[in-house]
């Protein structure tokens, strides 16, 4: 097509993009369109410039969370544990069908050390020493010496709390808590070392300095040991460990979470997690492609994308609802996580978009089809009238005339390149 009989679509882009007929940064040249003394915003329709924008990143990043779903989410591979109660693993190599299968016995997870003081009556006063207690944290070739006030009126359980709040607040590697039996109304002073394994570096001692509050809580009083976890793979020698995550070999880790006589047998499977989050993706995609076409309430254009995008997904409303997807009064995807985490795990989630994605009026394939279309076409997406008056005026005072204009909205060309 030729306008003013010398000027091509391609030579009038080429220009515009030079700076002969300029576009900065998605703005309208002032030389070219002057504003008069209306706002610039309003004028130039860069509201409307911002939403062609806006939809078409956002119909592009629909797109792509839809190529995933027809693709890696579902084919991914990574390690999987047979019992996440005994021990949970991970994957960090690259090549996930590689994973050899084999099996771990979980014979003892690795602990820290453990005090757990004296049994007293939560509610009777404390006998110990009164004002000013100190005493010192020994662990990790650290030393550091907390500060408690006692006061006459406390109990045994608020002395207790107070030494725990001191140790919490210490940093000393010290993880201190009270628990309390409410049938017997006792309570007692619990600490635990963060560190596990049975290097005594990984362990702590406590001495009262001033006062008896450690002795006389038993904080002092040393109930377990630092302990290594043992395993053993595919029923060979047995293996030690300081913490409870080891390397299994070929990428994959393990968490140790209890003891077990049964074997855990480790095989490459499905890779739930990324299954989740690429759904949770395209969730998140359609919202932001949704919410940019809907709130546009005064234009017909974007206001029949938002229609297109709730008449595709009301066809499959039923079978989005069993997946645990649905749809606010508003229109945006919801996500239930009980049921959709139930659907990951029963083969459901999988089931519903392999299937849609194989089909060319499945779910997914019609909304691969709108949002590829909205990011190539992205201007039949917002009217003409929405950049303004002045905008139209402006194109006339350039003798370019409404030819121009035309192609500029209606063709979406010039948008392709621009954003």
């Amino acid at each position: 097509m030729i306008i003013n009989s010398n000027y091509g679509i391609y030579s009038l882009y080429n220009s515009m993009y030079k700076g002969n007929i300029a576009l900065y940064n998605n703005k309208f040249s002032r030389s070219l369109f002057p504003t008069n003394k209306t706002d610039e915003k309003d004028s130039l329709g860069a509201d409307a410039v911002g939403f062609v924008k806006n939809i078409k990143s956002a119909s592009k990043n629909l797109s792509g969370a839809l190529k995933d779903l027809s693709g890696p989410a579902f084919t991914n591979k990574t390690a999987t544990s047979s019992n996440t109660d005994v021990m949970t693993v991970s994957y960090s190599g690259n090549k996930p069908n590689s994973i050899d299968r084999m099996s771990v016995k979980v014979s003892q997870t690795a602990a820290g050390q453990m005090n757990e003081g004296s049994l007293m009556n939560a509610t009777a006063a404390y006998e110990g020493s009164k004002g000013t207690n100190q005493f010192t944290i020994e662990a990790g070739g650290k030393t550091t010496q907390p500060s408690v006030n006692i006061a006459a009126s406390d109990t045994n359980k608020d002395a207790q709390q107070k030494m725990a709040d001191a140790i919490n607040k210490a940093g000393a590697g010290v993880k201190a808590t009270v628990e309390t039996d409410s049938e017997t109304n006792k309570s007692m002073l619990k600490l635990e070392s963060l560190n596990t394994g049975s290097d005594p570096k990984n362990g702590f001692e406590i001495k009262d300095v001033t006062g008896n509050l450690a002795a006389q809580t038993g904080a002092n009083e040393v109930s377990r040991e630092g302990r290594d976890a043992i395993y053993s793979i595919n029923g060979g020698a047995a293996r030690t460990s300081q913490t409870n995550t080891v390397n299994l070999g070929n990428g994959v880790s393990a968490t140790f979470k209890k003891a077990s006589e049964q074997e855990v047998i480790v095989s490459p499977g499905k890779d739930t997690d990324y299954m989740k989050n690429a759904v949770n993706n395209m969730v998140k995609s359609y919202n932001d492609l949704y919410a940019e076409a809907a709130k546009r309430v005064n234009d017909p254009k974007s206001q029949n994308l938002a229609t297109k995008m709730i008449s595709t997904s009301k066809t499959y409303s039923g079978s989005l609802a069993s997946i645990g997807i649905g749809f606010d009064k508003d229109g945006r995807m919801t996500v239930d996580t009980k049921k959709f985490d139930q659907a990951a795990e029963n083969g459901k989630l999988e089931k519903f978009f392999t299937e849609n994605s194989g089909k060319n009026y499945g779910y997914t394939n019609q909304l691969s089809r709108l949002s590829d279309n909205v990011s190539r076409n992205t201007a039949n997406y917002v009217s003409s009238s929405q950049f303004g008056n002045s905008l139209g005026e402006n194109f006339s005072y350039s003798n370019y005339g409404s030819l121009m204009q035309y192609n500029f909205l209606s063709a979406g060309s010039i948008f392709d390149y621009s954003f």
